[in-house]
């Protein structure tokens, strides 16, 4: 992030931990934080520009090193200020912070100002007063950071915040001790030394606390953990450098420990007002063993340093502890890891456990084969679907093997290639039994397996389902659609040949028969108007003309009669003997009988009517027959109506359509349109009987 993000974070408001950025509470306070912080990078830019060698001459300059330098701590302190004052997260932690920085501003403003010009200079003065308690409260501010960030429930994390400190502490104390062990050049009073070696001591502390934080976060810190950090660090360099410059009589003022000084103040001071990005850490995850070995061998060095120089007990002693720390923990993680890796061992052995008895419980086919086409497994269920011995070695065999002809062309041009460009792969094939049986055929789901190190293409998987039974539905369904269409074909005929004869017979014999009447009209008219009419002809002629008009009349009386259905009207035993008392008179001896209840639905009675009276004028028009019986009952499926004759009989075989009439095979269908059947029983010379069966319900068809 910019200077000028941070800067308009600062101006706009905080941002809370998911980075929303948030009004800051106070109102206009945040654009002078804003102003605050610009005003206050602006002047520790500038008096590091100053520190720069050849920008200015040497020693002590007052507007640079006095007003410059002490303006800009001010204004950090007053930036660090804002930041509780302006926000109300955390704000007990930010006041610690800004504390520290006020404190450390008011040493500088307090030597500049007051001390600096005291003869002789006091060590310690209330400058160091206010340097050290800034110290002390920058210490609190890395306690709450260890406090708050560290895990607490990792043995692995606690031992690394461990190690980390006592690395830190043995570095340190190993450079302190040399720095000790120069003693004071002459002419440099023992008190100032000892006040200057303060710092650099209480600095060890702070480092000790640091290294543990890094060390427990595993470079997981927030970045404004890390600019406390890097300040904090930047502090204790330069109180290191000054206390070897003091005690070899090398410090300078306006040098660039000053500049790092102020810049170490600045991240302090800055850190509150940088925007928190902070990821967690990932689910399952723990340290890792590359910091631990590097801070041990940190502290092995360091006995090493300490064995070849000057005596450092105490600098050896904090490094071996620090060794044994790193041996312990190094040696935790491999033992931790071994048992996570037999541990994740036994799981995977586990899963492949459950996967395997999944699979060969699976009533579908179940397989795997290489991209080209060579089987490397099959499920049981699928062996037994293509009828595969068991001990057959299926990795000898490839999935051509299994596939009808016309179904290997689809594999390797539809289905193989597809699974590879497009990952699955849905459908139906057919697969050839192994023992001759009759092709199964299944619903395929075909699917690409990637390797699970490299994601390259590694398997076609493959999961097939028998749909035998599906598809001899759907045949059977086709069948069923088919013959309904030829039934309706049929029918369709049927009512037309019926509506053609209707036409005939009104055209050939009614219209005929009226025709006759109006010429017989007309030739009577004629002798109406002679001059002398005969009586007995006139007479002729009427009688004439009554003859053919009663003629027409009962013809069609009969032909109303076919096309009207009684059945609609009345009971069908009634119906029937409507039917049979018309079509045969007197001349057959007939007889209706029934058993049982009839209370039959409109449609059904008017079906069976019309299949029986057919029967009836067939019967009445070629069976020659002397006796005619109509029995009509119900059975445990349906109802049952017969016509039985004892008429001349014929062959069944050739069902010829009768002249005139539906024929056998339009009742048939009119029967299978119903739901129901007709069957004919008849031998030439030995009668004749039709059967019909309907189902009960209202689903017969008129």
């Amino acid at each position: 992030m910019s200077v000028l993000e941070e800067l308009e974070t600062s101006m706009t408001g905080d941002t809370s931990a998911s980075g929303v950025l948030r009004p800051a509470p106070g109102g206009a306070r945040g654009p002078a934080a804003g102003l605050v912080g610009v005003a206050a990078a602006l002047a520790v830019t500038a008096y590091a520009v100053s520190t720069v060698p050849g920008v200015r001459g040497p020693g002590w300059d007052l507007l640079v090193d006095g007003w410059l330098q002490g303006g800009a701590y001010v204004l950090l302190a007053a930036w660090a200020g804002l930041r509780p004052l302006t926000h109300g997260d955390d704000r007990s932690f930010w006041s610690l912070v800004a504390a520290a920085v006020a404190l450390r501003s008011l040493g500088f403003v307090l030597y500049l100002g007051v001390v600096r010009h005291l003869d002789p200079v006091p060590y310690p003065s209330v400058a160091d007063a206010a340097w050290l308690g800034s110290g002390i409260v920058l210490g609190l501010v890395l306690w709450r950071l260890l406090r708050d960030t560290a895990p607490r429930d990792s043995r692995a994390k606690t031992l690394d915040a461990l190690l980390g400190s006592l690395a830190v502490a043995a570095v340190a104390i190993a450079l302190l001790t040399e720095t000790v062990l120069l003693g004071p050049r002459p002419g440099v009073p023992a008190a100032a030394l000892l006040t200057n070696l303060s710092y650099p001591v209480l600095d060890v502390a702070l480092m000790i606390l640091l290294g543990a934080l890094l060390a427990a976060t595993h470079g997981r810190a927030s970045a404004a953990d890390l600019a406390i950090g890097a300040g904090i660090l930047a502090i204790a360099v330069v109180d290191t450098v000054f206390v070897v410059q003091v005690a070899t009589g090398t410090f300078r003022p306006g040098s660039w420990l000053g500049a790092v000084s102020l810049l170490g103040t600045a991240l302090v001071a800055g850190s509150g007002w940088v925007r928190d990005h902070r990821a967690p850490p990932a689910a399952g995850a723990r340290a890792g063993l590359l910091l631990p070995s590097a801070l041990g061998m940190l502290c092995l060095l360091t006995l090493v340093y300490g064995a070849a120089s000057a005596p450092q007990f105490l600098a050896n002693l904090v490094a071996a502890l620090g060794v044994v720390v790193a041996v312990v923990r190094v040696r935790g993680a491999l033992t931790r890891d071994r048992e996570e890796v037999n541990a994740a061992l036994a799981a995977q052995q586990l899963e492949l456990v459950r996967f395997r008895s999944l699979v060969e419980a699976s009533g579908d086919l179940v397989a795997l084969a290489e991209p080209d086409g060579r089987l490397v497994y099959m499920n049981p269920a699928g062996r037994t679907l293509v009828g595969l011995d068991p001990e057959v070695d299926i990795t000898s065999m490839t999935v051509p093997d299994f596939l009808t002809p016309e179904s290997r062309e689809g594999w390797r041009n539809v289905r193989q290639q597809g699974v590879m460009d497009r990952g699955v792969v849905r459908g139906e094939t057919t697969l050839q039994h192994q023992q001759g049986g009759e092709p199964v055929p299944v619903a395929v789901t075909s699917f690409l397996v990637r390797h699970p190190v490299t994601d390259a293409p590694w398997l076609i998987g493959t999961v097939q389902k028998d749909i035998a039974d599906r598809v001899a539905a759907e045949r059977a369904l086709q069948k069923l659609a088919d013959e309904r269409s030829v039934l309706l074909s049929h029918l369709v005929q049927a009512q037309e040949d019926e509506r053609a004869r209707i036409a005939a017979d009104v055209h050939d014999d009614s219209v005929q028969a009226l025709a006759a009447v109006e010429l017989r009209l007309a030739t009577l008219g004629r002798q109406l108007q002679s001059e002398d009419p005969s009586p007995a002809e006139l007479e002729e002629a009427l009688h004439t003309i009554r003859g053919l008009a009663g003629g027409a009349t009962e013809r069609l009386r009969h032909l109303l009669f076919d096309l009207e259905s009684p059945a609609r009207r009345t009971d069908l035993v009634s119906a029937l003997e409507e039917a049979a008392a018309y079509v045969f008179g007197t001349s057959v001896a007939w007889s209706v009988a029934a058993q049982g209840d009839l209370d039959l639905p409109a449609a059904t009675r008017v079906t069976v009517y019309r299949i029986v009276k057919e029967a009836l004028v067939n019967v009445g028009k070629h069976a020659a027959a002397s006796r005619v019986l109509i029995h009509l009952w119900r059975d445990a499926e349906g109802l049952v109506a017969t016509v039985a004759d004892d008429g001349r009989g014929f062959d069944p075989r050739g069902e010829p359509d009768l002249p005139g009439h539906l024929g056998l095979p339009a009742m048939r269908d009119r029967a299978m349109v119903a739901g129901g059947r007709l069957e004919v029983d008849s031998r030439p010379g030995d009668g004749t009987t039709v059967r019909l069966w309907l189902p009960p319900g209202d689903g017969a068809a008129p």
